[in-house]
């Protein structure tokens, strides 16, 4: 005869077991998501010192090789007077064309195309002529190469048409973080995925709160860049002493003037060359000779991750003739044949002259009506 078993009793998890055991979840959650953060932030911080170290060594070899390699002139040169073969009635010559200075080939000052920083600070730049180009020409754009090759194409120079190679001007400058990245990519220089444009997309805001966060950061963000200077816009400089901006000039000129453009390092917050000349050292400066050249070089930048580095170069040379003053010496005189007879304003079209360059210069002076600037503000 069966029997009846008392019903078990089963209690399951109280509400107060229940709450607690969430609780203590999500504190475990809660620590576990907070670790997960800090290894992703520092794994980003970690990253980026890299980036900035490696850009540190990359900049550092390439200053040590343009101190080394500077490119000077022996003796002093005097300015040379070529009278033209019109003569008036008194017999003088009529319309003497007087050869400026020649530029010097090592060049300290103050950038007079860059705008100060939110702390009133404004970068300098550092021209120079040197043997060999201190930046390997793959570093920069595709453009580069075909501007190099047709600035050598009026020259008798065929070291290397695509600028590895043979003498070179060229400068050192400071550009806001992404303003001369946005012009290149308007003018066609450089396309999105380019080398070039990784740093700036990596460094875009991308949320809300990132872009308000930029927006009230006033630390200042600078990217260097070494630029070779071709023979027109040595001309200009030549003729003019005067720097142009990005922005200034026709669309052309622009482009070839920025094409062999090179970011060195991202991220400065500040940094000053300095020479020592004198006993003293300073950070203005012109030198043409090699008696002119300082003992050595100082560079000392901070970035805004706070990484900070200060180098000081020694200053070596060759002797050898300017690069560009020898191209602009051959199209010089296929001009004055060019303009032999020609009517008032012959060879002055504003943009481009008789020898495919960029003109504008009436009586040894760069036009000012024969240059533009180019509006890039409304560029995302």
């Amino acid at each position: 005869m069966p029997t009846n078993h008392p019903r078990q009793n089963r209690p399951g998890f109280t509400l107060i077991e229940t709450t607690l055991a969430m609780v203590l979840g999500s504190i475990v959650l809660a620590g576990c998501f907070g670790i997960f953060v800090a290894i992703r932030k520092m794994d980003s911080t970690f990253e980026t010192r890299y980036q900035r170290t490696s850009e540190l060594d990359i900049t550092h070899t390439v200053m040590s090789r343009a101190m080394l390699g500077l490119q000077m002139e022996e003796t002093q040169t005097t300015p040379v007077t070529r009278a033209d073969s019109n003569t008036n009635a008194d017999g003088d010559a009529e319309g003497e064309i007087i050869e400026p200075d020649p530029r010097p080939r090592l060049i300290l000052e103050t950038d007079p195309t860059a705008e100060p920083d939110s702390t009133g600070w404004v970068p300098q730049r550092l021209e120079i002529v040197n043997a060999t180009p201190p930046v390997p020409s793959g570093l920069a754009t595709q453009a580069a190469g075909w501007y190099t090759m047709q600035d050598k194409s009026e020259s008798l120079d065929f070291s290397a048409m695509d600028g590895s190679q043979g003498a070179v001007r060229g400068v050192f400058e400071l550009r806001p973080a992404g303003q001369r990245e946005r012009i290149m990519q308007r003018l066609g220089l450089i396309k999105m995925g380019d080398p070039i444009l990784e740093e700036l997309d990596a460094s875009r805001p991308t949320s809300p709160a990132s872009i308000e966060e930029l927006e009230k950061s006033t630390k200042p963000n600078w990217t260097l860049w070494w630029r070779p200077i071709l023979s027109y816009e040595a001309e200009q400089l030549l003729y003019s002493q005067v720097p142009l901006s990005d922005s200034t000039g026709a669309p052309d000129e622009i482009r070839a003037r920025l094409a062999g453009a090179v970011p060195l390092m991202h991220g400065i917050e500040r940094c000053t060359w300095e020479l020592y000349k004198g006993d003293a050292y300073i950070d203005t400066f012109a030198g043409l000779t090699m008696s002119d050249l300082p003992a050595y070089s100082q560079f000392e930048v901070i970035l805004n991750n706070s990484q900070y580095a200060s180098w000081m170069f020694e200053v070596d040379w060759v002797l050898g003739d300017d690069p560009s003053v020898a191209t602009l010496a051959s199209g010089t005189e296929d001009e004055a044949e060019d303009d032999t007879g020609a009517g008032p304003g012959a060879g002055d079209n504003g943009d481009v002259n008789g020898s495919g360059r960029p003109g504008g210069r009436r009586g040894g002076q760069i036009d000012p009506n024969a240059t533009r600037t180019v509006d890039f503000s409304s560029d995302s």
